[in-house]
């Protein structure tokens, strides 16, 4: 077996910003390359991939809290309106 080392992951500005835009809108494709930054063998690379693990797990997290409060302030009018119907006899 061929046993090459991998080509270095870029690490220039416009790259980590296309990472952290991935990792903080698009919270799940985040993921991937923290993990493949993460995995490699210098410091740069290896917090590129931390502050884009860092990112998505905080983009999911505000995610989730405002789906909670929609779903929520949602119910809570629906709840309203079926009270306001519930006394009107056809």
């Amino acid at each position: 077996m061929d046993s090459q080392k991998e080509k270095p992951l870029s690490t220039t500005f416009l790259r980590q910003l296309l990472i952290y835009s991935v990792s903080f809108f698009l919270p799940p494709l985040g993921v991937w390359p923290a993990i493949k930054y993460l995995r490699q063998s210098d410091e740069k690379s290896k917090k590129i991939g931390l502050v884009a693990l860092f990112l998505t797990i905080i983009s999911i997290v505000i995610t989730s809290w405002l789906t909670i409060s929609f779903i929520n302030s949602f119910n809570k009018e629906l709840g309203n309106q079926l009270n306001l119907y519930q006394g009107i006899e056809y």
